[in-house]
């Protein structure tokens, strides 16, 4: 495919770039086109790693997450836990519904550098409708494979947090400013 070809439209995408855009574009940035090799090949050698990390979050949610959470959805629905599990991008949600308080799991690769996995634990702190939340995050390297005792234990830390939520502790007495 030519620059006139782009220009005009020919090609996979007719009309995909407007003509008058795409010529002020390439007359801006023709004369730049040519990349250094190293460039390119540092370049190559960060995909290749990113690739590497990519597979690592994977692999981990493949063999260790998915199979994780769904023992623990086959629990709470086998207990009558009102629970939901969603999934969006490279995210996966989990929130335990009780009587007044809430607790939700979100397990993502970070998307400001994808070298890591982030765990967040939120749960709702005060009654329902109060905007008060706890989040506790938890963040691991997936520059080398994570194994899968990790899932089960983030698992594990979310369901104490979310019963840890349940139980009040007794209220501080008030004390007068300038009495101890």
């Amino acid at each position: 495919m030519g620059v006139q070809d782009l220009i005009t439209g020919n090609g996979y995408h007719r009309g995909m770039v407007d003509k008058a855009f795409a010529q002020w574009f390439l007359g801006r940035v023709q004369m730049f086109r040519d990349v250094p090799a190293e460039k390119l090949a540092a370049e190559r050698e960060a995909m290749s790693k990113q690739q590497e990390f990519n597979n690592h979050y994977a692999d981990f949610l493949n063999s260790a997450v998915f199979p994780a959470v769904e023992g623990l959805v086959q629990m709470l629905a086998k207990a009558g836990i009102v629970h939901r599990v969603s999934t969006w991008g490279n995210q996966l949600s989990l929130r335990v519904h009780l009587a007044w308080r809430w607790g939700e799991l979100v397990i993502m690769q970070s998307h400001q550098d994808c070298v890591t996995f982030d765990h967040h634990i939120i749960t709702e702190g005060e009654r329902r409708g109060d905007d008060s939340a706890d989040d506790h995050s938890h963040t691991y390297d997936l520059r080398d494979p994570l194994p899968g005792s990790v899932a089960e234990q983030e698992l594990q830390f979310f369901l104490g947090r979310v019963a840890q939520d349940l139980v009040e502790g007794e209220p501080e007495t008030e004390i007068p400013p300038g009495e101890k």
